[in-house]
């Protein structure tokens, strides 16, 4: 949010332009959201083509991809939250019959 005053001619004086900031701040104050913020942790998974689409599902529920790379293998770089990498980590396992490198950055 944003206070922006132009002078329209009138003087609010120390109390007027106060009020003015002060509205404003409450206003900001009471539509301000809550957001939630968590630890994470940094991974790369390096895996074959043939399991890349499996994960790739498992990453759009628990992760955030930050980079990508095909070669010979696929690779991501993620963000998981350290709360659910174990869980995370588990089902990508489960998923690919443990035929994935998995490493913590």
């Amino acid at each position: 949010m944003v206070v922006t005053r132009y002078f329209g001619g009138i003087k609010l004086g120390f109390g007027g332009l106060s009020r003015a900031y002060r509205d404003t701040a409450l206003s900001a104050i009471e539509e301000a959201e809550v957001i939630e913020v968590f630890e994470q942790a940094r991974l790369r998974i390096r895996l074959r083509y043939a399991e890349s689409q499996k994960v790739r599902n498992l990453i759009e529920k628990y992760a955030v991809i930050q980079e990508e790379t095909y070669s010979d293998t696929v690779e991501f770089i993620l963000l998981v939250r350290e709360d659910l990498e174990d869980e995370f980590i588990k089902r990508i396992k489960d998923q690919t019959k443990n035929k994935v490198a998995l490493e913590r950055l």
